[in-house]
């Protein structure tokens, strides 16, 4: 049992654009994919679509679940969104970048959750979900 008490329910979603990575940057300067927390009584598609808008502006035409990661503290469900437009940081996002070679991750400031999905992404779905 987590002596902190329950883990974090959390909405990630991955968005492709041109076979790079929709990332955006908190106030703290740390690199995320899109997402954040599921609301009590909210399904976590329904909060990873409402982040997505939150974050990017995108509005997801199509979401699909691929796997759940749990770090430390949080339980991610994270979600492959397909999003019509242009991504825009919005106020919930300091900055917005398009994250196009593996070899850039180290670079970036990004949390260990982060890399891990990221990675686990491109090993299994970098054809893109079934």
């Amino acid at each position: 049992m987590n002596p902190q008490g329950p883990k974090r329910q959390r909405a990630t979603v991955i968005v492709e654009r041109d076979d790079a990575l929709v990332l955006v940057q908190t106030r703290q300067g740390l690199w995320l994919l899109p997402g954040g927390g599921v609301s009590r009584g909210e399904l976590p598609i329904a909060a990873a679509a409402r982040e997505l808008h939150e974050e990017t502006g995108l509005q997801a035409t199509a979401l699909t679940f691929l796997f759940t990661h749990e770090s430390e503290t949080n339980v991610h469900h994270v979600f492959h969104a397909v999003a019509a437009g242009d991504p825009q940081a919005s106020d919930d996002a300091a900055d917005l970048v398009l994250l196009r070679e593996q070899s850039h991750v180290p670079a970036l400031a990004m949390s260990l959750a982060t890399r891990n999905i990221i990675d686990r992404f491109r090993k299994t779905w970098h054809a893109g979900p079934a």
